[in-house]
Parts: structure tokens; C-alpha cells; sequence
């Protein structure tokens, strides 16, 4: 599902808590909503938060994506690509 701008804010956010107990404000990238017209996030914030949570996760071979499925499943992993 692609997020565009206005219409599906709720359900992005609504989505995001569902897999990260977090709200998707916290990561929010406007320039990038701006530009692509879609709702996007901040990757690096996002890995900082990652990084709070679980420690330097690269130090036990794991990259964002494979902690993100381990930790939370598969289909947030989609929905991180879909807002990115």
C-alpha cells in the first residue's frame, strides 16, 4: 500500500504502531513526503531508535532489515519499504 499524502496519514500511523508500538510522527520526513508525494520516514532516525532499543546490532552481523524481521516479522519489513 503507498501511503499518499493526507488521505492515508491515519492508517500509516495506524499501521506503523501495529508493528513498532511507536508512533510514525517520531520519524516523519516532510521534505521527503514533499518530494515523493507520499508519506515517508527518516531512515536514520528510525535506526537510531532501532539502535536505543537492541544495541549496535552490526556487531552481531545483523543490517536493519534483518533485525527488523527478526524482531518485528516480515510484513514490517514491507511497510518500512513502503516509507522509505
Amino acid at each position: 500500500m503507498i501511503y499518499a499524502i493526507g488521505t492515508h496519514w491515519g492508517r500509516a500511523d495506524k499501521d506503523f504502531r501495529y508493528y513498532f508500538h511507536i508512533g510514525i510522527g517520531n520519524f516523519y520526513d516532510g521534505w521527503s513526503t514533499f518530494i515523493f508525494k507520499k508519506i515517508c520516514i527518516n531512515i536514520f532516525k528510525f535506526d537510531d531508535y532501532l539502535h536505543s532499543m537492541y544495541g549496535d546490532y552490526e556487531e552481531r552481523g545483523l543490517c536493519m532489515e534483518e533485525l527488523i524481521i527478526e524482531k518485528y516479522g516480515i510484513e514490517a519489513n514491507k511497510l518500512i519499504h513502503e516509507l522509505i
